[in-house]
């Protein structure tokens, strides 16, 4: 019993601090430049045309990251930059996997093509 009240009593301490004390306590600088990086990756494979709906999630975070950190406000920085990390991901998956389909579709062509028996 007593031990029960030990770790509810901890809970509620835990759950009534506030969580924003230490979150600027990080470096978003990495963070901002990694998702630049995934930015660039995700342009690299196309997402630009194949995916433009995140791909500009992706920019409008890096920006609001950007902005975050020269006002000093280094956790929301970070989680913004985590976020343009995460679009700029969904955006490079979304493009190879509308290249993998196109391509998919060119070699059943190709493979439609070929008249039965095989070419001689």
């Amino acid at each position: 019993m007593r031990y029960h009240r030990l770790v509810v009593g901890a809970l509620i301490l835990g759950a009534c601090s506030p969580a924003r004390a230490f979150t600027n306590d990080v470096n978003a600088t990495p963070t901002i430049a990694e998702a630049e990086r995934f930015i660039g990756d995700a342009q690299r494979a196309g997402a630009d045309s194949l995916a433009a709906g995140p791909m500009t999630a992706a920019r409008q975070a890096l920006e609001s990251a950007r902005g975050f950190e020269q006002r000093g406000e280094r956790g929301r920085a970070q989680l913004e930059a985590r976020r343009a990390q995460a679009e700029a991901r969904y955006a490079r998956a979304i493009a190879e996997r509308e290249v993998a389909q196109r391509e998919q579709m060119r070699a059943r062509e190709a493979l439609a093509a070929i008249p039965p028996g095989g070419a001689r």
